[in-house]
């Protein structure tokens, strides 16, 4: 949370600094609503503030909290927000709604910004024990990691690539969101390993087949699959003979299913483990196995 704590403008840094240390540890969100109370998710849900009243911010106060988090240059960061979206160093990722701005259909930019949602990025502690049963020998099992937002998933993935990079694979993280390593002047801010090659900010059903040419990694990994692109190159991927570990959205394996870009690349048995994360974040419901056996209870 320090990460955001720098970032931030007045009066939120002051009033950020100013929660109990108990609090700034375990906070997993920063909720931020023009006109409402600024509230703190983790171990309870916290309402920002001082002297016993809570701090409802103007726009002008979230917007100026904006131009922080851009380093006073908003313009050089308008791709990512109108992918509704900011990372921060450290990895913490700031979700943005506002005023849509479109342009031939698609959405251009977001102005007028009137609410965000910062993720606090950590470590996932169950990383370690959840790997020994993607091995299979000296090989990596193909991986989909699945949970609703915010229980982990990518800090999963992250951890997981760090702990394979120093047990010796080469390996290619495609960071389409700059979440997952958060690359700053071409170094990630985030530990990933030291044979870890990150693309970072390209879509990936693009930056898989190129990785795979370009690095000849021994695993890729990447996050919140969904596009019939990305299941088509994580097919092709899978065929080359890389390992893939790859996150989707879902509250079971089940969910999945209901989703046809997913169902046709789980159909065709890619995966052969899942990774069901939930009930709070970075909690590990269970390993499961390619036909949704039960390798591992909770952890």
């Amino acid at each position: 949370m320090q990460d955001v704590i720098k970032r931030s403008c007045e009066p939120f840094r002051t009033l950020l600094q100013a929660l109990p240390e108990v609090e700034r540890r375990n906070a997993r969100e920063i909720r931020i609503r023009a006109g409402q109370p600024v509230r703190v998710l983790g171990l309870s849900d916290t309402a920002l503030g001082a002297q016993g009243r809570p701090f409802c911010p103007s726009e002008a106060q979230v917007a100026e909290l904006l131009r922080a988090f851009c380093g006073q240059s908003p313009y050089a960061f308008e791709e990512q927000m109108a992918n509704g979206y900011l990372t921060l160093p450290g990895g913490h990722r700031v979700g943005l709604c506002g005023h849509a701005v479109l342009r031939e259909g698609k959405l251009a930019r977001l102005s007028k910004v009137q609410g965000m949602n910062i993720r606090i990025a950590r470590q996932v502690p169950a990383a370690g024990a959840v790997l020994s049963f993607l091995m299979n020998g000296g090989r990596v099992r193909n991986t989909l990691a699945v949970s609703p937002p915010g229980m982990g998933k990518t800090t999963l993935l992250r951890h997981l690539a760090l702990l394979l990079s120093d047990r010796g694979f080469q390996v290619a993280l495609v960071d389409e969101r700059g979440e997952l390593a958060a690359m700053q002047g071409g170094l990630p801010q985030l530990k990933v390993g030291a044979r870890t090659d990150v693309m970072e900010g390209c879509p990936k059903a693009q930056a898989i087949p190129l990785l795979i040419r370009a690095m000849s990694p021994d695993v890729l990994v990447t996050d919140e699959i969904g596009g019939q692109g990305d299941c088509v190159a994580l097919e092709e991927a899978a065929r080359c003979g890389v390992a893939v570990i790859a996150s989707a959205h879902g509250s079971s394996i089940q969910d999945l299913y209901l989703r046809p870009k997913l169902r046709e690349i789980l159909e065709q048995g890619v995966f052969e483990r899942f990774v069901v994360l939930g009930q709070s974040p970075g909690h590990v419901c269970g390993v499961y196995d390619g036909e949704g056996r039960l390798c591992r209870c909770a952890c």
